[in-house]
C-alpha cells in the first residue's frame, strides 16, 4: 500500500466515530469496515461476509441469497 494512503486509513488520522452503544468503532482488516468491539454493529453495513447482520441472521447466508459470490476459503 502506498505510503500516503496508508496515513490516510492510520487511526490516529481517522475521525472517531462512536457506536449507538458508545463505544469507538475499530478498523477490522478482516471485515474491512469499522465494527463495535462491545456490540459487533459494522459502521454502515446491513451485512457481512463475516457472518454479522442488523437482522440477526448470518449476513454471509444474506449475501449469498442476494446473489453474492463468496469464496468458501473465506
Amino acid at each position: 500500500m502506498p505510503e500516503e494512503l496508508h496515513e490516510a486509513y492510520h487511526p490516529t488520522n481517522r475521525e472517531e466515530k462512536r457506536c449507538e452503544c458508545g463505544e469507538i468503532f475499530v478498523f477490522s482488516r478482516s471485515c474491512g469496515a469499522d465494527v463495535c468491539p462491545s456490540c459487533d454493529n459494522h459502521r454502515g453495513f446491513a451485512r457481512c461476509f463475516c457472518g454479522w447482520s442488523l437482522s440477526g441472521r448470518d449476513g454471509r447466508v444474506e449475501l449469498e441469497e442476494m446473489g453474492e459470490t463468496i469464496d468458501p476459503d473465506d
